[in-house]
């Protein structure tokens, strides 16, 4: 069989969309020029790959067989590509990568630091939470995430790349700004301004606490820093956040950084990837860089 490699793509793209224009546009090639390779690849095949009903396209058996070793071969040309093009050095591609939101200064950071060197690469990042950083490793949709404590699988490689200590922020005027060591018994009497469900700043602390017995009233519940310290700016109760992410604040005097027996925190950051993927040379590149930096 003459099989192309084009062909083989444009059949997994019409497969994947099953319509013919949306798949033309995503190709960047006319709809008769897709229909005309998918008419010559069933032809040297012998069958019919796909079936119309009405204005509905899809797949025969045949096409769903067909469609698996098609993907196959090309995960293959993929990664051979990849491979191929790590003796080359790494000149361009696309770093991606998602980061928790609590690392999230210090990956752009990274990031900002890692393009002087690579200036013509791109960066595709996502700051988003715990839960979906969890979903983005299972569905392998970035090369690289930088999370908390990672899960314990087989599957997966993890590096710690910095220590995260967690404290407790208040408003400069809050009284508790006053006390050099604030037991926790007393600071879990005060208003608090807490991160979502599924978030790691979250667990620690509640972890934390449950330790010791003593529960958390809830005034606030925040998806990210950021809204976090300006909550607590407004002196709305106090807040339990990276120290990574209020240098700034601090420096300022906007906000306090509390004494608090049993803090801070200390959590850990790490690179998290999946052993099965094949890392493209500037998401390898990435990872030596934040190992050594």
């Amino acid at each position: 069989m003459n099989i192309t490699v084009r062909q083989m793509r444009i059949f997994a793209t019409v497969a994947e969309t099953l319509n013919m224009s949306r798949a033309a546009k995503r190709l960047f090639l006319t709809q008769p020029a897709v229909s005309m390779q998918l008419k010559q690849l069933e032809e040297t095949l012998g069958v019919k790959l796909f079936e119309q009903h009405g204005r509905k396209l899809n797949l025969t058996e045949a096409g769903r067989d067909f469609l698996g070793y098609c993907q196959r071969i090309l995960a293959q040309l993929q990664e051979a590509e990849q491979v191929m093009g790590e003796y080359k050095g790494v000149h361009r591609g696309t770093l991606s990568i998602a980061a928790a939101s609590t690392i999230s200064h210090f990956a752009v950071a990274m990031i900002a630091e890692f393009r002087q060197i690579h200036p013509n690469i791109k960066v595709d990042l996502e700051v988003t939470n715990r839960s979906t950083v969890l979903c983005q490793l299972e569905s392998n949709s970035k090369d690289i995430v930088l999370m908390g404590q990672p899960p314990e699988r087989a599957d997966l490689e993890h590096v710690v790349i910095k220590d995260n200590p967690l404290v407790v922020i208040a408003h400069p005027e809050n009284p508790l700004c006053q006390h050099k060591q604030i037991p926790l018994a007393k600071l879990v009497q005060h208003t608090f301004v807490i991160r979502e469900k599924g978030s790691g700043t979250r667990e620690a602390l509640k972890n934390l606490l449950r330790t010791h017995n003593l529960y958390l009233e809830e005034a606030m519940v925040m998806n990210n820093n950021e809204s976090i310290k300006l909550c607590v700016k407004a002196g709305l109760g106090l807040g339990v956040v990276s120290v990574h992410t209020i240098r700034e604040e601090i420096e300022k005097g906007s906000l306090r950084m509390l004494g608090v027996e049993h803090f801070p925190i200390i959590k850990k950051w790490h690179m998290v990837h999946r052993k099965m993927h094949h890392l493209p040379p500037v998401a390898k590149a990435f990872r030596d860089f934040l190992v050594n930096a």
